[in-house]
C-alpha cells in the first residue's frame, strides 16, 4: 500500500499501488501544506483502511508500516495519547498491533500482542518533539525470534525485540491516527503526510532509502 496525501483531492484517499487499499477520511482535514497533508484534531479524527489479510501480521513473514507523522502535542505522562496507527482483532480487546507515543518525554511505543500485553517502549535517548516531521517505521512478525520486531524513527532503530506468541488475528480496519474501536482509544493530535505498507521486513538500508526519497516533501 502507498498512500500519499499529495495525491488527494476529495472523497477516498487512493492507494497508489494496484492493491486498492484505499483509505476513508473520517473527519481529518486536508491541507496543501508540505505538498499535501491531513490534519487530525485529537478529538475524533482518523483515517481507515478496510481489512485485508495482507495488512495483518503473520507467522511466516515480517510486515512493515511506515507513516510520515508530525505531533502537535505530546501525550500525558505514561499514556498512549498519541497513536500513529492501529489494527486490532475483532475478538479480543487490545490484541493486534499499534504504535505511537507513550509519554510526555516523547518516547515511542508499539504493542504487538494484546494476549500477553507485550509493549515495547524506547528509552528517552531518542525523544520525539512536537512540530517536527518523522518517518515512523514499525516492522513485526508473529514469532519469538529475537529482533524481528523493530521500530525506526527516521533512520534510527530505537527498539528491537521479538513479537512472541499470538493466537488472534487482526481483522479490524487499519487506522491512522487511532488505535481502534472498543478500547477507549485516544486520537492523534497532529499531521499525517503518507503511509506505506510492505509484506516484508524492510532492512535498515531500505528504511534509509525511503527516508531519503521522501524527506524533502517535509522540509528535511
Amino acid at each position: 500500500m502507498e498512500l500519499d496525501a499529495s495525491d488527494y483531492t476529495s472523497g477516498t484517499w487512493n492507494d497508489r499501488t494496484a492493491n486498492n487499499n484505499d483509505a476513508t477520511i473520517n473527519g481529518a482535514t486536508w491541507s496543501a501544506t508540505d505538498g499535501g497533508i491531513f490534519d487530525l484534531d485529537g478529538v475524533n479524527d482518523n483515517i481507515s483502511i478496510p481489512h485485508v489479510s495482507s495488512l495483518s501480521l503473520n507467522t511466516t513473514t515480517q510486515r512493515t508500516i511506515q507513516v510520515w507523522v508530525k505531533f502537535d502535542t505530546l501525550p500525558a505522562l505514561n499514556t498512549q495519547g498519541q497513536p500513529v496507527f492501529g489494527k486490532l482483532s475483532s475478538s479480543f480487546s487490545f490484541d493486534g498491533y499499534w504504535g505511537g507515543l507513550y509519554s510526555n518525554t516523547g518516547n515511542t511505543r508499539v504493542v504487538t500482542n494484546g494476549a500477553s500485553t507485550q509493549k515495547t517502549t524506547d528509552s528517552s535517548t531518542n525523544p520525539i518533539s512536537i512540530n517536527t516531521w518523522y518517518l515512523y517505521t514499525f516492522i513485526s512478525q508473529i514469532t519469538s525470534t529475537s529482533n524481528t520486531t523493530k521500530v525506526y524513527i527516521n533512520t534510527t532503530e530505537v527498539s528491537s525485540t521479538a513479537h512472541g506468541s499470538d493466537t488472534y488475528t487482526e481483522s479490524n480496519p487499519l487506522y491512522l491516527g487511532y488505535i481502534g474501536a472498543g478500547v477507549s482509544s485516544p486520537y492523534l493530535n497532529g499531521k499525517i503526510g503518507a503511509c506505506y505498507f510492505y509484506t516484508k521486513g524492510l532492512s535498515a538500508a531500505e528504511v534509509l532509502t525511503n527516508y531519503n526519497a521522501t524527506k524533502s516533501k517535509y522540509g528535511l
